[in-house]
């Protein structure tokens, strides 16, 4: 999706595109929600603290996507602009196919807050390079250590079923793996092309435009391999520091993103290890980026009730848990994008004009 397209759409489309969820926590309420069994739900004091800490891990983690904004423009935004960034690429992977659709805008978005191109593509491929290095790496590390039985294991009512659940089993541990290792080949890809190689880009796209109906894009191709030159001399320049700073900002905001489910399960005080909560998310997150709906709409919520329903009292609990647990790390983006990119639009149409 480009930003013409995302400026196009209506207010009801971006929510029609991202109401897939609540779809399917609907059909899941119809077939199997109890309100009596919601009675086992205590509202206690550790139900509002767990609430309370998914809600300061969301606030958390988007505090260290926009400092590491921050630091890929080198200080030359403020930490306004560079959380309203945030915020747009955030709401364009919510409402685009896959968890990551919008990272392809980013350079656009910083373009438009007075950021040099050159400075911009050097900020889009930088993020990219330490979010697939830190999913490669952390994912390939949790598949090693930890069992299989642990990292795949569905719920008490699915492993009844002996055959769809060594199928189920199989299925995810092969779409992590394949997962794993194009993200790992992504990975080295950006390193390669933001370090080494940034003509390869521009050679690549100059064969494309070879195609008669594709040699419009010439000029606009050259420009782009001028501009990757320029983010690879923007890269080199960064030391040591700059890209250990960039790791520990990247880390923290996956890390604190994938607690918030750990903070939500123990809210319902229920018994398991919330060691073994946290790590699921990796799988839950990989599998998700195969997924062409609008930010994992749907299937995030179905594996939700497969993978962590062993941890809470009844399917009703789990129901409500995996609403919650969108509510607080998935919809705020909808609502603040809703907010932020009309008011952004009209304030750039304004400056060109």
């Amino acid at each position: 999706m480009d930003l013409y397209t995302l400026q196009k759409m209506k207010k009801w489309q971006l929510w029609a595109a991202a109401s897939i969820g609540i779809v399917v926590v609907v059909g899941m309420m119809v077939r199997e929600f109890d309100v009596d069994a919601l009675r086992e739900m205590e509202l206690s004091p550790a139900f509002f603290l767990g609430i309370g800490s998914a809600v300061v891990l969301f606030v958390l983690q988007n505090l260290m996507l926009t400092l590491r904004f921050q630091l890929l423009t080198g200080r030359r935004i403020t930490l306004l602009q560079a959380f309203r960034v945030n915020v747009l690429c955030e709401f364009t992977s919510a409402v685009t196919p896959s968890v990551v659709g919008g990272s392809g805008l980013t350079f656009i978005y910083l373009n438009r807050e007075g950021v040099t191109m050159g400075r911009c593509l050097f900020a889009m491929f930088g993020s990219l390079l330490a979010d697939e290095a830190f999913l490669a790496v952390s994912s390939l590390v949790l598949y090693l250590m930890v069992p299989s039985g642990v990292l795949f294991c569905f719920s008490d009512e699915v492993q009844s079923m002996d055959v769809v659940s060594e199928w189920l089993k199989g299925g995810m541990q092969v779409l992590f793996l394949g997962c794993i290792v194009a993200v790992a080949v992504w990975t080295i890809a950006l390193y390669r092309l933001l370090l080494h190689s940034p003509h390869s880009l521009g050679w690549v796209l100059k064969w494309c435009c070879k195609v008669s109906f594709l040699r419009r894009f010439c000029q606009r191709v050259k420009k782009l391999s001028e501009d990757m030159v320029v983010a690879s001399a923007e890269s080199k320049q960064e030391g040591c520091t700059f890209w250990v700073r960039l790791m520990t900002y990247t880390s923290l905001a996956w890390m604190s993103r994938f607690a918030i489910v750990v903070a939500i399960i123990y809210a319902f005080r229920t018994p398991g290890s919330l060691l073994v909560v946290w790590i699921r998310q990796w799988v839950i997150w990989m599998v998700s980026i195969l997924i062409p709906t609008p930010g994992g709409s749907g299937v995030a919520e179905l594996m939700f009730r497969l993978y962590y329903s062993d941890f809470l009292p009844n399917a009703s609990v789990a129901i409500v848990a995996a609403l919650l647990w969108r509510a607080i790390f998935y919809y705020p983006y909808l609502i603040m994008g809703l907010m932020v990119l009309p008011k952004w639009m009209e304030r750039n149409k304004a400056a060109k004009g």
